[in-house]
């Protein structure tokens, strides 16, 4: 099991100027967007946050039986099928994984982190090799996923 750091169990770290929250559109809700660029596997933002058994909406997977919650960002950060960041759950960092443009919109691929969702939902990530139905990484797609991925693939 992981051991939470000490302060990651805080509230809130210093304010990070490097990152905004905002609402991307109708569909997307809310999402994490840079104020800067970072290069390929600089580390973007180290977060601290309350970490419980507790899953709810906003919360990350640290291990089988911990969540973390109550973060600044990343609680946020949108889902994508070819992310730009990853979660490293053991040093509480958002790494990125490729060169991350100033203005760009943040996204982890949430089935490497979460071994079962809040809530399943359609991707719209556009990604060439989306999946259409996003779920944790040990569960399968929910009765509304397996509809809603029959219709896309009968059209």
């Amino acid at each position: 099991m992981t051991s939470a750091p000490e302060w990651a169990t805080a509230q809130q770290l210093q304010d990070d100027d490097a990152l905004d929250v905002v609402r991307l559109d109708e569909s997307r809700g809310l999402g994490v967007r840079t104020r800067r660029a970072f290069a390929t596997g600089a580390v973007i933002h180290r977060f601290a946050g309350v970490v419980s058994g507790d899953i709810c909406q906003h919360s990350l997977q640290i291990d089988a039986t911990r969540h973390i919650s109550g973060t600044r960002y990343i609680g946020y950060l949108s889902h994508g099928c070819d992310p730009n960041c990853r979660l490293d759950m053991v040093g509480f960092t958002l790494v990125a994984l490729r060169e991350v443009a100033s203005g760009e919109v943040l996204t982890v691929d949430y089935a490497d982190t979460e071994d079962r969702l809040h809530r399943q939902f359609a991707c719209c990530c556009g990604a060439p090799a989306c999946r259409g139905w996003i779920h944790g990484r040990r569960e399968g797609p929910s009765e509304e996923g397996l509809a809603w991925l029959a219709e896309r693939d009968a059209g």
